[in-house]
């Protein structure tokens, strides 16, 4: 099944293209001035390729859960001193050899690390967070985070093993350095006029920002090169037809996954009541 919404690729919608790239925008003079870059929860790589687009780190470190994802990840990030490494994010042991790598490849040199779209996706958390907090304070570590809003998307997202919302974020930060930047990712929608016989001209466009506005993704940025981090705004053309294809994929993915669910959760009580009979029958007279 097709992980729409948690794999971003050349073919998924371009407002959700333009909004990863932005997150690995974010970090670009953080990840150019660095010996090392580490991206947790590398996924495709396409959100990376296009966002930092080839501004990336002397050494590089691509971790993700899947193999074929880090496959992918591996041929949109070339280069000789790009590496791999599969890893449960979630389990402790796993997270401690992640941790292990990311001290031994930065060396003494500037090092970053970036966790984009991961966390809420863990059982649990607290290993990840409490590692990059030590590579944070121990190993002049800056580490960049980000959480989705779901108050915002307003939809029962599967893939999630947690779910986030700005009280929820608020609580990360007590578990987080107080020498931090905290940053809050909003939704733009606009227009444009160009000749119908020229090539467009791509120029700067103001943009218009409410305060208050409800965020989509909220970030936080700690170590010692936080303040470094360059906050922007990017937009992109939307194809309407491929959008609503797009969208109409999605709505039938989720359908199928929350079907396969219910007949996992089905089976599994049918197991514990044969189970629970058996045990009734093997009671002695």
């Amino acid at each position: 099944m097709p992980d729409w919404q948690e794999r971003i690729t050349r073919e998924t919608e371009p407002a959700i293209r333009v909004e990863h790239q932005l997150r690995y925008a974010l970090v670009v003079p953080l990840v150019q001035a660095s010996a090392f870059w580490c991206d947790l929860g590398s996924g495709t790589g396409v959100g990376a390729a296009r966002g930092l687009a080839g501004r990336w780190a002397e050494r590089s470190l691509l971790v993700d859960v899947a193999a074929d994802a880090l496959e992918q990840a591996r041929r949109e990030l070339p280069g000789e001193n790009v590496s791999t490494m599969e890893a449960d994010l979630a389990s402790q042991q796993d997270v401690a050899t992640v941790a292990a790598a990311i001290k031994e490849q930065a060396g003494e040199g500037p090092a970053t690390v970036t966790c984009f779209e991961c966390i809420e996706h863990l059982a649990s958390f607290v290993p990840l967070i409490s590692a990059l907090v030590d590579l944070a304070e121990g190993h002049g570590v800056t580490a960049v985070l980000s959480v989705p809003n779901d108050a915002f998307w307003s939809i029962e997202n599967p893939h999630h093993r947690t779910v986030w919302g700005e009280g929820a974020f608020e609580e990360l930060l007590t578990l987080l350095p107080s020498d931090r930047i905290v940053l809050r990712q909003v939704v733009l929608q606009g227009s444009a006029v160009v000749r119908e016989d020229a090539e467009p001209e791509l120029r700067p466009v103001p943009v218009e920002l409410e305060p208050g506005g409800v965020p989509s993704h909220m970030l936080v940025a700690f170590g010692p090169r936080h303040e470094e981090v360059a906050p922007s705004a990017a937009v992109a053309q939307v194809d309407i037809e491929e959008q609503r294809r797009w969208q109409r994929q999605r709505e039938a993915d989720l359908t199928r996954l929350r079907e396969i669910i219910k007949e996992n959760d089905e089976y599994l009580q049918y197991i514990r009541e044969l189970e629970a009979r058996l045990a009734e029958s093997e009671k002695p007279a």
